[in-house]
């Protein structure tokens, strides 16, 4: 089942760019809810979020690959806000909302970028990770019907192969019974038959010594 499993892998990992790109980004993460209060903190984790923390090596690469392919800080749209918010990270006095809102307002007037183009990305986004998810069904489906429908039809042949082969067995027992029993019979026949030819041989044997002697009888009389 390796093989199924590398050909399902393989399904994401196709065409990849390089997966550190997506985890070693150079830029600070951007804010998608420029309109949150900077008093408002992180919501905390969740147990469903936490328990992402617990998926298997195996798991966290399938993952890496697929935010890959769906990472907002690939996007032209970070990139543009990037391109004013880094700048930014020099003054000490602003805190993180304010760095954003005023790169937001940059690229707003030097390249057109708003809030519904921004949102929009991650609208992309999510289109973009429902096609790799119904890209990674269809192989699914493709290697199921490679690698287990057939393997299920050849385990129902081979299957179906020691029922027939076990019911020869049992006919094959069933002649073998019947046939011991003919052989037994035929043994006891022919050891009665030369039982009771011996006994008449020997019978015969006496009454012709006995016929003989009583003929010996007369021929000296």
């Amino acid at each position: 089942m390796s093989k199924f499993i590398d050909s399902i892998k393989h399904a994401i990992v196709e065409d990849d760019p390089d997966p550190k790109a997506s985890t070693n980004q150079a830029h600070p993460e951007v804010h998608a809810s420029p309109s949150a209060s900077s008093s408002e903190s992180a919501p905390a984790s969740s147990p469903e979020v936490m328990s992402y923390h617990s998926l298997s090596e195996e798991s966290e690469h399938v993952y890496k690959k697929i935010l890959a392919k769906t990472d907002f800080q690939s996007t032209p749209v970070a990139a543009t806000i990037h391109k004013y918010l880094d700048p930014l990270s020099a003054i000490a006095g602003l805190d993180e909302r304010t760095k954003f809102k005023t790169a937001v307002v940059q690229a707003r007037a030097q390249e057109g970028l708003t809030e519904q183009k921004i949102l929009a990305t991650f609208d992309g986004l999510k289109v973009a990770l429902q096609n790799e998810q119904a890209s990674f069904a269809a192989t699914a489906d493709e290697m199921k019907d490679q690698e287990i429908t057939d393997r299920q039809k050849k385990v129902q042949e081979i299957t179906d192969s020691i029922a027939a082969k076990q019911r020869e067995i049992s006919q094959l027992q069933q002649r073998l019974s019947q046939m011991s029993t003919e052989l037994v019979e035929a043994q006891n026949k022919i050891q009665r038959a030369e039982s009771q030819f011996s006994i008449a041989a020997q019978r015969r044997a006496v009454e012709i010594d006995q016929e003989k002697a009583k003929y010996v009888s007369l021929l000296q009389g």
